[in-house]
């Protein structure tokens, strides 16, 4: 494991990018996990667009580790209800696909 995060206030853009080290970011894919319908409610009801959803909450996500895909890859095995929610990559904060 090369880093670990727990997801709280500031959601994913303040603290997936502390694990990391300068000049690298994340790329989420939100359609990696099935978010609780809590959150949808909360988004409707407030009228909070999707975006700042991710910054204040953290959709279901309670903990993200960063690892090698080999490692990851194992950690599935092991854990079957893991998910692989994204890739790391050159750059900087939280990008969303």
């Amino acid at each position: 494991v090369k880093g670990a995060v727990h997801v709280t206030g500031g959601g994913f853009q303040e603290n997936i990018p502390r694990c990391l080290p300068e000049g690298l970011g994340v790329v989420v894919d939100k359609g990696a996990w099935e978010v609780p319908p809590l959150f949808a409610w909360l988004s409707q009801a407030g009228g909070v667009e999707e975006l700042e959803m991710f910054r204040t909450f953290n959709m279901g996500i309670g903990m993200v580790l960063v690892m090698g895909a080999e490692e990851a890859t194992r950690a599935l095995e092991e854990h079957p209800e893991a998910r692989i929610i994204g890739r790391v990559e050159a750059g900087q904060g939280v990008r969303f696909q």
